[in-house]
């Protein structure tokens, strides 16, 4: 589950053939498969100077490359987990100029997601929103919805993801790669919830039987 699986589609289907393969730079990343999915795509792999991430990250198993500060202008997309957003995140997206912009905010209790979303359009960029959900007692999160921002309302800042696109010539693409995937992740994650009621259930009856039989032997026992 992933929301950066209609951001490659999308440029799968958009990129004009025989141009140089799409970059994505990671200012941090939750975790190497966040990575990896990029690069399994065909995309050039770049983790940019100062790089964060909570998990141990071997690049060269991404595999992507440690770059240099002026290495990522042009970029197709540079993603940061919003955690680890740093005063310097507006100047170097200035200098570099990224097609697409990706803030990793869902379940990252955010306060100021909103402000984000403000400076990001401040900046020339249609600001998506990746709607996650995760409502229900297994906590099995799954991405419900890709949308402008502005038409998801109210929004859940906690449970959003923020995409900006610089172009809006990538906007129905992305779009519709996104309502399609939505619809995927929910069917299966109300699979997963249907799959983890029934193997509640079982384990209650097991644990049901178990005392029953262990009644029985006491009972026995003393008789």
């Amino acid at each position: 589950m992933s929301d950066d699986i209609p951001i490659i589609f999308a440029e799968d289907i958009t990129r004009t053939q025989g141009k140089a393969p799409a970059t994505a730079v990671f200012l941090s990343a939750g975790s190497a498969l966040q990575m990896q999915q990029y690069a399994a795509g065909g995309w050039r792999v770049l983790a940019a100077p100062g790089f964060k991430s909570p998990a141990k990250i071997d690049l060269a198993e991404v595999p992507a490359s440690a770059c240099g500060e002026d290495d990522p202008a042009g970029c197709t997309l540079l993603s940061c987990e919003v955690k680890f957003l740093g005063g310097d995140a507006g100047a170097r997206i200035g200098r570099w100029k990224p097609e697409i912009l990706k803030f990793n905010c869902a379940f990252q209790d955010v306060a100021d997601a909103a402000s984000l979303a403000a400076s990001m359009e401040g900046m020339g960029y249609s600001v998506l929103g990746a709607q996650w959900r995760d409502d229900n007692s297994f906590a099995i999160r799954s991405m419900v919805g890709l949308a402008p921002i502005a038409s998801i309302q109210p929004p859940d800042w906690d449970r959003i993801t923020l995409i900006g696109v610089r172009d809006e010539a990538r906007l129905p693409a992305l779009l519709a790669i996104g309502r399609l995937y939505a619809g995927e992740e929910k069917r299966i994650g109300e699979l997963r919830v249907a799959n983890e009621i029934r193997n509640d259930h079982i384990a209650r009856l097991e644990d049901a039987l178990l005392a029953h039989q262990r009644s029985d032997t006491f009972k026995l026992r003393k008789s």
